[in-house]
């Protein structure tokens, strides 16, 4: 996926002044990015360059469009030419790569209907300002005939000021090497300063790869533009193509600090606490550590920075039922000792193996743990709970009924908590 992020222009006609209502400021036009400058052309071509260059956050009214798109010769794109009408009234085209449209409300996200064409009070230059929703439109050039080409687009949050200045955030799009899409968006005061803060949570599934790539990123107004004060992968991987049972980390966002917690699945060889453990296979088996880490609010550097270094402890459960502590990762090992469900048993590491019953294929299950007495073996992993993790309720039910493919796994469960405080969730004005 190609991010235009170096540049901004956005494009937006205001038929009335910011003292009216939000429902007043009609948005006919455009928000985009380009690299360094985007230029006026006095036809829809690049062979009449006006040497007139608009900056970040330049507004337009948009006259009309070709009716074709024309080739990108970087980017191997192809792009529709926009006629705009400058703030000072002077006219031209600029090259759809360096402009986005309004989205149309009926094709809004769910999650951004109530911010779009709406009023917010932020600060640093933008006490007054509407938000909007826009993208650029174009396709990948990689076949003569046009019908054959992907599409391509970028979406964005504008936010808009009273004087018609603009910033941006990019929360997705689609190209010929996958899609991003959110999952989230909310205003909230996490830095601690007065001013809304933007919190969003975005997917994406590289046409690559088997696995959904979830991330957190939190956006701030600052000195008259916005800037990413945080970013966290959340996708946990058992291997290079396969998701982790854990899926994704935990991430809970306080006023001023945010805390990640999950379930490591590692390479047993790189195991990193203090039990011993009999290497079985290398891709049968990953040992479990359960990771924990903050970080907090640096008002100097105006950027989340760790608290203190990640934390690994161990995983714990407690069987569900009695069942029996066994030698080995097998229905017919060598049965050591029973276990019962006051039992607090240390999880060491998971073990998985396919078997035959009745025909179907089936994966078998198993915890390498350690009991308190410090005795170890191996126990039915659907027949445990683990109780000290977040991912608790979630590996129980992966647990229970395994899909034969990693692949397969998944749930629509909420992996982010952003903690509100009476009074003071953002809401538009």
């Amino acid at each position: 996926m190609i991010r235009r992020s170096l540049f901004l222009i956005t494009t937006i006609l205001l038929l009335t002044s910011f003292g009216a209502s939000a429902t007043d400021v009609i948005f006919q036009s455009k928000s985009a990015t380009a690299l360094n400058k985007v230029s006026l052309y006095t036809d829809s071509s690049f062979s009449h360059q006006t040497n007139t260059f608009f900056r970040e956050g330049e507004l337009f009214e948009v006259l009309s469009e070709s009716k074709l798109e024309h080739e990108d010769d970087a980017q191997n794109q192809k792009f529709k030419w926009y006629k705009v009408r400058t703030q000072n009234n002077q006219e031209g085209w600029i090259f759809g790569d360096g402009i986005a449209l309004i989205v149309p409300d009926h094709e809004i996200t769910p999650h951004l209907r109530s911010f779009h064409k709406q009023r917010f009070e932020f600060d640093n230059g933008f006490e007054k300002s509407v938000m909007w929703i826009a993208s650029i439109e174009g396709h990948d050039n990689f076949h003569e005939e046009d019908y054959l080409n992907p599409t391509y687009k970028e979406f964005y949050i504008v936010i808009t000021n009273e004087r018609g200045r603009s910033v941006h955030v990019n929360f997705g799009g689609i190209s010929a090497m996958g899609k991003s899409e959110l999952r989230d968006f909310q205003l909230t005061d996490v830095t601690g300063d007065s001013v809304p803060d933007f919190i969003v949570e975005n997917s994406s599934y590289p046409v690559s790869s088997n696995v959904e790539n979830r991330s957190i990123e939190i956006y701030s107004i600052q000195a008259g533009t916005i800037g990413k004060i945080f970013e966290e992968r959340m996708t946990l991987s058992y291997d290079d193509d396969l998701p982790s049972p854990a899926l994704y980390k935990y991430v809970e966002i306080d006023k001023q600090t945010i805390r990640v917690a999950y379930v490591d699945y590692v390479n047993c060889k790189s195991f990193s606490l203090p039990f011993k453990y009999d290497l079985r296979s290398k891709t049968q088996e990953r040992c479990l550590e359960y990771v924990t880490y903050t970080y907090t609010w640096d008002k100097r550097k105006k950027v989340y920075s760790p608290l203190y270094e990640e934390s690994r402890a161990c995983v714990k459960a407690s069987p569900t039922r009695s069942v029996y502590l066994k030698e080995k990762p097998s229905l017919s090992a060598q049965q050591l000792q029973m276990l019962n469900t006051t039992d607090v048993l240390k999880v060491i590491k998971h073990f998985e193996k396919f078997v035959l019953q009745n025909g179907k294929k089936k994966q078998e299950l198993y915890f390498y743990v350690q009991n308190e007495k410090g005795d170890y073996g191996y126990v039915d992993a659907h027949s445990v709970r683990i109780t000290n993790v977040e991912h608790g309720a979630l590996l129980y039910n992966y647990y229970q009924n395994p899909p034969l493919s990693k692949t397969d796994w998944n749930v629509k469960g909420d992996f982010l908590r952003i903690v509100q405080y009476p009074g003071e969730s953002v809401t538009n004005k």
